[in-house]
């Protein structure tokens, strides 16, 4: 049967976690998904038993989480970030990173804290890649805590999947801010971004630039152009794993690593 709970059930990675719990452990399989965002009475998270609306860095949506049977779970899938994207890793400002780890990071540690959950699965990506270091901002550092999180003990057991590029709140924030930056590109640090800029109109920027990071991935990595359905079966392959560390997909290709990327490493 099992006991599962997804924070950010409307995403990308939360859908393929709720799809991955249902095909691996059926209907008898109790799913708790929580979302935020403007609220839609009566929304229910498709194949979700029960669908929590609220902010989790709020004690009063931890309760409602609580209240539903009890604090005891198999296995949670947090799947929710937010931070400022578009600029430098390197350029981020304590500031800016202390605002992305407030939903990005630290609310992993409190679930992992106030709730009895044998396993918790994180989510990062690869972002010590050339054009993800000029580009992924202060949520660099979230998924830099996030992956040193991971190889930590704690009271529950720690895991991660790094996922290539796919389409998602953060690459979408990436591509309009860029998509601003361009209507000025000596104003882009960066050469590698200004290469993609200058002299081209924004749609065409951005179309290179995307293409760029699928290059670099494949190169680095063997495959590119990550699909939900890649997402989906770096999932199954996380629950077919005896104690998976990071669960890496790009592309089709998965594997398995235990070391975090570290951000010293690159700069």
């Amino acid at each position: 049967m099992g006991k599962f709970l997804v924070i950010g059930g409307t995403g990308v990675m939360g859908t393929a976690a709720i799809q991955a719990v249902r095909k691996v452990y059926g209907k008898e399989a109790k799913i708790i998904a929580n979302w935020y965002g403007k609220e839609i009475p009566g929304f229910e998270i498709e194949d979700a038993d029960h669908t929590i609306f609220g902010d989790i860095t709020d004690q009063n949506c931890i309760d409602a989480i609580k209240g539903i049977d009890s604090d005891k779970f198999d296995t949670m899938f947090y799947a929710t970030a937010l931070g400022d994207v578009g600029t430098p890793i390197v350029d981020a400002t304590q500031e800016q990173i202390d605002k992305s780890n407030t939903l990005s990071y630290l609310p992993i540690l409190n679930l992992e804290e106030q709730l009895d959950i044998d396993t918790i699965v994180a989510y990062s990506t690869f972002y010590v890649i050339r054009h993800q270091l000029a580009t992924y901002g202060a949520m660099g550092y979230s998924k830099e805590a996030i992956e040193k999180w991971t190889v930590e003990p704690g009271k529950s057991r720690h895991t991660c999947i790094r996922a290539g590029l796919f389409e998602s709140t953060s690459s979408r924030g990436i591509k309009l801010l860029l998509r601003k930056a361009a209507k000025n590109p000596e104003n882009l640090k960066d050469p590698l971004l200004k290469g993609y800029f200058e002299g081209k109109s924004s749609k065409e920027g951005i179309k290179n630039f995307e293409e760029g990071i699928f290059e670099e991935e494949k190169e680095a990595y063997g495959d590119a152009r990550t699909k939900q359905e890649d997402l989906y079966e770096a999932h199954l392959e996380l629950f077919r794993s005896e104690n998976p560390v990071f669960v890496n997909v790009c592309g089709k290709k998965i594997w398995h690593t235990k070391e975090p990327l570290l951000l010293k490493d690159y700069f």
